[in-house]
């Protein structure tokens, strides 16, 4: 495992997570974030090689790493020169201010949660989020990723042109059970599943795959070969555990 070495001066502090502001490092084009609460990094790693066997096309590839001597990740700036990422909650802030998942909270279905954001993303910027939806929604289901809202769902903003294109897939470093504290080791599998409710739809992630539609397909075989590289942990034994048990549902045929 390689280790970068950073200056303090290249901390920044991102805000968007639902669990506060993050502190991060930004050099020559790389984000460099450390572990805070488990082995966030080794998730990013392992979900990075997932996507790389799927159907997806646009994702941030992540290397795990670590950062002045502490676990983390690596990922290239995913942003071209002249665009611009344009998160959900950033759009609604926008045209209308306010938290955006306070107003969908408010509506008693989950579909017409997910409908209010395909209409409002597709009335103000003129992209159909669908499919990007459907498939971030799916992968989030199969890493058990809690930590998805409206600052790292969102669209690529050519800042000229002003056209809109699909984000890519990232920030899921909360899946596969990474955190510690809140998915203790001496628990099980199914005690700790039990314990991953989904975001930001429906506390169900299954049921926010669903209902947004599951178009997300594996190449088992050779994700299959790809994940025999892999040391043993805990994500890795989490990643296997939740292929199993979807298989039907995402192996490509």
């Amino acid at each position: 495992m390689r280790d970068y070495k950073l200056s303090p001066r290249a901390m920044v502090m991102v805000a968007g997570s639902s669990k506060g502001t993050q502190p991060k490092y930004f050099d020559k084009g790389f984000w460099y974030k450390e572990n805070r609460a488990g082995y966030e990094g080794k998730t990013e790693q392992l979900a990075s090689l997932v996507l790389s066997c799927s159907n997806v096309d646009y994702f941030v590839g992540y290397e795990e790493c670590t950062i002045n001597g502490k676990k983390g990740c690596r990922s290239q700036n995913f942003l071209k020169e002249g665009c611009s990422f344009l998160s959900f909650q950033r759009l609604y802030d926008m045209y209308f201010g306010g938290n955006l998942s306070e107003r969908i909270i408010i509506m008693d279905d989950p579909q017409d949660r997910i409908n209010f954001i395909k209409e409002f993303i597709r009335d103000y910027t003129g992209f159909d989020c669908s499919d990007y939806l459907s498939k971030i929604l799916s992968f989030d289901m199969l890493i058990l990723n809690t930590d998805r809202h409206f600052n790292n769902l969102g669209i690529i903003v050519d800042t000229e042109t002003e056209e809109c294109f699909e984000a890519p897939v990232f920030d899921n470093g909360a899946g596969l059970l990474s955190d510690f504290t809140r998915f203790p080791m001496d628990n099980s599998i199914d005690e700790n599943i039990e314990l991953a409710y989904g975001q930001p739809f429906s506390s169900s992630l299954e049921m926010q795959a669903q209902l947004a539609g599951v178009t997300l397909k594996i190449d088992y075989g050779k994700l299959e070969v790809a994940l025999r590289e892999e040391p043993q942990s805990r994500a890795l034994t989490v990643l296997k555990y939740q292929l199993d048990r979807y298989k039907g549902l995402l192996c490509k045929s």
